[in-house]
């Protein structure tokens, strides 16, 4: 194949799951059009974590073993027309890219079969379930042992704020530590002329709102980022009764890992002074790491995409993304980077932020990045 064919294949791809998207840990039609493009390349096929998988292509025991991931799953929501395909599945789209993660991977892939007789390491391709929406599908598949016998480990998420042809990426924070947090509150309810004989829920909740934010204010230094949003509140049945339950949504988010254990610290002594008030609170959280690059493989990754795209265009100064991704969880486990891949175009206004309805993507970014996959695999 040219290099056309292969941009060509990496387009094919990213619009098939484009107008197939599957949310997290349901990722099956997609698990079985990925895995069927790896065995005509002829790589193995490992199952791990629910939906996900993993595919080896051995070339010598001598080489050490590469890791590249792609996350598979599509957001809750039903996508407005915009992009060049839309979703045929009513209540899930790809907003955030991950169908140009897969198309990367399986063109990279076809790159480094075709190419198996240069290759200079063994590849594990990672195609992981649910990361989206703090579910941990790289956690999972760790478990389930993805990582046994990896040396190195890859990632890309694609920006649309980025111009195809350039990445971004920087030694050490790459991202926030995250947590998401739902609050179940419990009080007493009673008709609205006797507040005194019951326990508001609701009250409680607009307490608890106020002081997370003043958990900012008087516990974290000035010079340093940290964020406590509370996105979600439900409440109440009725105009003239105390509401009995209630339930409160959000993020934690910092850079600093000190930062983030005091904002956690401080979050937990308010939910349990509510539950010294007389409410009853059940608390689930989740969250990911920050992640954070290795210094030697983000070295060698910047001057691998210095030689391919010049070096104007790899950036290396941009600030970390305050958002999350448990690709932290791999990085925790091997050295390995990982980068942010130009998938905007400002010249044709195509600059919308991640999860945008519709998300709109320069396809010419998937050949990038799997050329860049490519040659650290020594390519």
């Amino acid at each position: 194949m040219n290099v056309q064919d292969y941009q060509d294949y990496g387009i094919r791809m990213r619009r098939h799951f484009h107008q197939h998207p599957e949310l997290g840990r349901k990722e099956c039609e997609t698990r079985a059009y990925s895995i069927h493009q790896f065995e005509q390349m002829g790589f193995s096929i490992t199952d791990c974590f629910y939906t996900g998988f993993y595919a080896d292509l051995h070339i010598d025991d001598k080489f050490p073993t590469i890791a590249f991931r792609a996350d598979m799953d599509a957001l809750p929501a039903t996508e407005k027309p915009g992009e060049v395909v839309t979703s045929q599945n009513p209540g899930a789209a790809h907003l955030c890219g991950h169908d140009l993660h897969m198309a990367v991977a399986l063109t990279a892939a076809k790159i480094m079969s075709e190419h198996r007789s240069a290759l200079k390491a063994n590849i594990r391709f990672l195609f992981q379930p649910s990361e989206e929406m703090f579910r941990g599908g790289a956690k999972g598949m760790i478990a389930e042992g993805c990582m046994e016998g990896v040396d190195r480990v890859y990632g890309l998420h694609n920006d649309p704020q980025i111009d195809c042809g350039q990445i971004a990426l920087r030694p050490g924070i790459m991202s926030s530590n995250g947590d998401q947090f739902k609050l179940s509150i419990e009080g007493k309810s009673a008709h609205a002329s006797a507040p005194h004989l019951g326990l508001d829920a609701l009250s409680e909740a607009v307490r608890l709102l106020n002081e997370f934010r003043s958990i900012i204010t008087d516990h974290v230094d000035p010079n340093k980022a940290a964020l406590i949003s509370t996105c979600m509140l439900k409440a109440g049945e009725a105009p003239n009764i105390l509401a009995r339950n209630a339930e409160l949504q959000g993020s934690i988010r910092s850079f600093d890992k000190s930062v983030h254990q005091t904002l956690t610290r401080h979050f937990m002594e308010e939910i349990q002074e509510s539950r010294r008030r007389g409410y009853n609170v059940d608390l689930d959280i989740m969250g990911y790491p920050a992640i954070n690059n290795h210094p030697a493989e983000t070295q060698h990754l910047i001057e691998t995409a210095q030689e391919y795209l010049g070096t104007e265009n790899v950036l290396t100064d941009r600030p970390p993304m305050v958002g999350s991704e448990d690709f932290s969880f791999f990085l925790e486990e091997k050295p390995g980077a990982f980068f942010f891949l130009g998938s905007g175009d400002h010249s044709k206004g195509i600059n919308n932020p991640l999860h945008s309805n519709p998300f709109i993507a320069n396809e010419n970014c998937i050949l990038i990045g799997a050329t860049l996959f490519a040659r650290l695999a020594g390519l």
